[in-house]
């Protein structure tokens, strides 16, 4: 308990040095924020940062980047070593850092994701012994050519860099200036963890996937500064878009696969694989590359003992990769842009005994055409992507690190192997939310989860069918993470900071998944699918490859020429709300039926309503949330039709009704 505690006193101390090292930057803003629930008052609330960034000109009230919107980039040239069965990872680096910021930086805080494997680090949920490493080992570090010491116990710094921290901040000989770059150059090693790790680690003694395993310059931001929240698994990045130059070297009979293109195919793989691989880059056919037997018996990999596989990727926000001697590996590609016919490669790697990803590259296939050209409706922005069995359920630029589904009560619910492709679909998906849109995920997740889950059953429409697809969204994205016998804090606003909710795990699960989700499926249905559309595609226009926050977001939907629905996303978004309609007054006059639903959890959600007659016939009636614009409280739904009626039925779909007992009556 002390050390928890001295751990907990080093993270407020580091907080309070840290508004030195960024003196334009109110830090007091990093605190989380209450908002009211008012439907009359308009426009969204601001807090103070998102205020002070309109004031500096980084950002605009109507959505768009400001006259004075920058970022700070970084190119990673990294060499790393890994040679199974050893675990250990060795890595040389090169950082190049540029502050595109107006303040010069006299302090560099890198992100070490890896040492939240220390026994000392700050986590948010139990785990094993066998979790447990020494973290990150910097074995030699240099700036601008100077070597400095990693750990210096006489820096101003050094009490930003205690025990079990995933940041580690070092001061610099002098500060960069504004448009100023600076070079590091580091060597480190560390251990893989057996199984997932974090997402991350050794997938058996001789297929390991590599995440989040370089050291990194963390964000600084126009609106926050530097972001030295700490990495404690209950939340995932919020890292700067950089490029990379990646040298895997590895045994001989390892394919590795990775974010990006490979650079070199002819140097690291026999002449009939290249064909093959190129081959399947033009073609709608799934070709397999190699069988695992192929691999074990030298016909894959060049023969030299060690090969060197040379990886590059651009203005992307992270780098993964993967290697094994034992997956079978195929390959295909789809057109993502019917305009111009440009095509991406789809790869999938798995051990034979995952069945249920052996329609996987297919399944990639239909991922990427329906979000190219349907939701979101943008062209896949990269050359590749590739699927690896692994057992994460976790999304990578270009990369997937997926889990086989096989006896898995969600797959038996589903026709054969298609839980698996969901969950593949929705990690591929994430290529545009958190990747190509930049997202900070840490602390607004509903941007890219939500935006991910909203596509993913738009997805399933088409793919399951409306019933089936209905029925796994209410099941998987409600009532099990979202109904309050299950789960607490589901009124909480969706806008509040995530990384101020601190082991929040249910908060998380329905929050940023599926409640962000119907928000944004209940928005498509006030606005119209056209509508909807322009909007989305207005904000993806002018924030692709930046960093947006919810209010460029709200505010370029608002801006799209649409109309301005402000009052929606409040309610939404900022709202202490949750999903509960009841059927009030149901009275006849002169022909007409006025049915007065009642909106007890506030949530300006659609609804059908079902009428049956006494001659037994039956209307369904819809409304859209407009129905709550006016009077969030109780809406009168009027149906002319002359027949005596019967009994009526709230129907209100995916938006499940927490209280359904008041859904009904009967004459």
């Amino acid at each position: 308990m002390e050390k928890h505690i001295q751990i907990r006193i080093a993270a407020f101390c580091a907080l309070a040095l840290a508004s030195l090292l960024s003196p334009s930057i109110s830090w007091a803003n990093e605190s989380p924020w209450v908002i009211s629930n008012g439907q009359a008052d308009a426009g969204l609330y601001e807090p103070r940062h998102i205020q002070k960034a309109y004031e500096k000109g980084t950002r605009s009230r109507d959505g768009k980047p400001g006259p004075n919107y920058w970022q700070n980039h970084a190119t990673h040239k990294i060499k790393v070593t890994v040679a199974p069965p050893d675990k250990k990872v060795r890595g040389e680096q090169v950082i190049i850092y540029t502050n595109n910021s107006p303040d010069p930086l006299p302090a560099l805080v890198f992100r070490m994701y890896m040492d939240a494997h220390k026994p000392e680090a700050l986590r948010e949920y139990p785990t094993s012994r066998d979790f447990m490493t020494s973290g990150i080992t910097v074995e030699e570090f240099s700036v601008d050519g100077a070597v400095m010491l990693w750990d210096d116990p006489k820096s101003p710094v050094a009490g930003m860099n205690f025990p079990g921290s995933t940041t580690h901040t070092i001061l610099l000989p002098k500060p960069i200036p504004p448009k100023g770059s600076v070079s590091i150059k580091m060597r480190w090693n560390y251990d893989l963890v057996r199984d997932k790790g974090w997402k991350e680690g050794a997938i058996d003694d001789s297929t390991f996937f590599l995440a989040y395993f370089f050291p990194r310059v963390t964000n600084y931001s126009d609106d926050s500064g530097w972001d030295t929240r700490l990495f404690t698994m209950g939340r995932e990045f919020n890292n700067d878009f950089a490029d990379f130059d990646v040298e895997v070297v590895s045994p001989r009979d390892y394919v590795v696969w990775a974010t990006g293109e490979l650079q070199n195919p002819a140097d690291v793989l026999q002449p009939e694989i290249v064909a093959r691989l190129k081959a399947s880059e033009k073609s709608d056919q799934v070709a397999t590359i190699a069988e695992a037997a192929d691999i074990k018996g030298g016909k894959v990999t060049a023969r030299a003992a060690m090969l060197s596989w040379k990886w590059r990727a651009k203005h992307v926000p992270d780098f993964a990769l993967a290697l094994s001697n034992h997956y079978r590996w195929q390959a295909s590609s789809v057109v993502v842009a019917p305009s111009t016919g440009r095509r991406v490669g789809v790869q999938a790697a798995y051990a034979d005994s995952a069945t249920d990803f052996k329609p996987m590259v297919e399944y990639g296939r239909q991922a990427l055409q329906f979000a190219s050209t349907k939701y979101p409706g943008v062209p896949y922005p990269y050359p590749k992507t590739t699927i690896i069995l692994g057992g994460a359920d976790e999304e990578y630029p270009m990369m997937v690190n997926d889990g086989s589904n096989i006896g898995s009560p969600e797959a038996a619910s589903l026709p054969e192997n298609a839980f698996t492709g969901f969950v593949a679909t929705h990690e591929i998906l994430h290529s545009w939310f958190p990747f190509y849109m930049g997202i900070n995920e840490k602390r607004y997740p509903f941007m890219d989860e939500g935006w991910t889950t909203a596509f993913e059953y738009l997805r399933n429409r088409e793919v399951l069918g409306v019933e089936k697809a209905d029925a796994l969204f209410k099941d998987f994205r409600v009532v099990k993470v979202g109904w309050p016998e299950a789960a607490s804090g589901n009124e909480i606003p969706v806008i509040t900071p995530h990384d101020s909710l601190f082991g929040q795990a249910s908060v998380f699960a329905f929050n940023q998944y599926g409640k962000a989700a119907l928000g944004y499926l209940a928005l498509k249905d006030l606005m119209g699918d056209e509508a909807f559309k322009k909007g989305l595609h207005t904000f993806m226009e002018r924030w692709h490859g930046k960093r947006p926050l919810p209010w460029d977001m709200f505010n370029s939907f608002n801006n799209a020429g649409v109309g301005d629905h402000s009052w929606f996303f409040k309610n939404w978004f900022f709202g202490y709300n949750y999903m509960d309609l009841a059927v009030g007054e149901v009275r006849t006059d002169g022909g007409s039926h006025i049915v007065k639903v009642h909106n007890p959890g506030g949530m300006a959600m659609p609804f059908d309503l079902i009428l049956n007659y006494a001659d037994g016939t039956s209307e369904r009636v819809h409304r859209t949330p407009a129905a709550w614009q006016s009077d969030g409280g109780a809406t009168d739904v009027t149906v002319s039709n002359g027949k005596t009626l019967s009994a009526v039925t709230l129907d209100t779909g995916i938006f499940v009704d927490f209280n359904p007992k008041d859904n009904s009556w009967k004459q």
